[in-house]
């Protein structure tokens, strides 16, 4: 049987996310990741010293079992791997990592749009008719009429860049993680933009 790594273990700030995300989410009416991670690094910064003790000795006794059980993986033969960038694999991603929000305006467009579209094509259409025919719309939208998308594109990316600063503020993630993210990131932003000028071609 395979040696299997030890999960990293939690910083305080998540182990009392854990404990109060579905509050979170109620309070602000919302669980997308970077509206819960904004709200939540702001409650934890107002936390007091004694609030946030509890969390701050679990993440202390977590990260001693953690070390432990790491030396012990290591003492058996298990080497530790940082990330994953074989091709065809991909790495496990956290689940409190903000998602970045990608297209552009015309991913904005897109996703406003998809389910009226989706109803105007026939029944056994094919899914690159959606596309092809959001692209034929945008293309037909004026300088004035795209702005509206191009606003809303980037308070999104607003708020997922002031997310993402949370979550990397408050312990985690790693300089591999951010590595990979940034490379696909870039990758991400060429497609985007080719799709773009393709629709509005």
């Amino acid at each position: 049987m395979a040696l299997e790594q030890p999960k990293k273990a939690q910083t305080a700030y998540f182990l009392w996310l854990s404990d109060n995300r579905a509050a979170i989410q109620k309070e602000i009416g919302s669980s997308k990741g970077p509206d819960v991670s904004k709200a939540a690094g702001q409650k934890w910064k107002q936390l007091q010293a004694a609030q946030k003790a509890p969390y701050e000795k679990r993440a202390v006794e977590e990260k001693a079992k953690y070390d432990k059980a790491l030396e012990e993986f290591a003492s058996q033969g298990g080497v530790r791997v940082r990330s994953t960038k074989g091709k065809g694999e991909k790495r496990k991603k956290d689940p409190n990592r903000p998602k970045k929000p990608a297209g552009g305006a015309y991913g904005v467009f897109l996703a406003e749009k998809r389910d009226s579209i989706v109803k105007s094509l026939l029944a056994h259409h094919k899914i690159t008719d959606v596309s092809k025919k959001a692209g034929e719309m945008w293309k037909a939208l004026s300088d004035t009429d795209r702005k509206p998308f191009e606003a809303s594109y980037q308070e999104k990316l607003k708020a997922y860049k002031a997310a993402m600063e949370e979550y990397k503020n408050n312990g985690s993630g790693d300089a591999d993680e951010d590595e990979e993210d940034e490379a696909g990131e870039t990758e991400e932003a060429k497609s985007a933009a080719k799709k773009s000028r393709k629709a509005g071609a």
